[in-house]
């Protein structure tokens, strides 16, 4: 059974290791809907998706594109509050604090 997603973002709005920002967000969504499930946008920088992948895992696929040095990435799943997160996060602490588990991707 599917499990969704909430993911929000932030993509530099620069050309990072010869990617640019258009480049990058769009490595988020292609990722996203590679399993062809449900899938919601229309702001700017928060998903709605389904997957079959654990939290984890999907924060890892999702953030695959993405700068850590430059852009950010949180994915959860509401039904058992776990997170996962990418990047340039400056309060990680503050942001897991609203989950039961909360991993830091590499």
């Amino acid at each position: 059974m599917a499990s969704t997603y909430c993911v929000t973002f932030r993509v530099a709005d620069q050309t990072v290791n010869g990617k640019t920002y258009n480049e990058r967000r769009q490595s988020i969504i292609d990722a996203v809907r590679k399993e062809d499930l449900g899938y919601w946008e229309e702001t700017t920088s928060f998903f709605l998706a389904e997957s079959n992948l654990d939290t984890t895992t999907f924060g890892k696929t999702a953030s695959a594109g993405l700068s850590a040095k430059h852009d950010m990435l949180a994915a959860f799943d509401p039904s058992d509050m776990s997170l996962a997160y990418f990047g340039a996060i400056d309060h990680p602490d503050v942001l897991a604090s609203f989950f039961k588990t909360a991993k830091k991707l590499p």
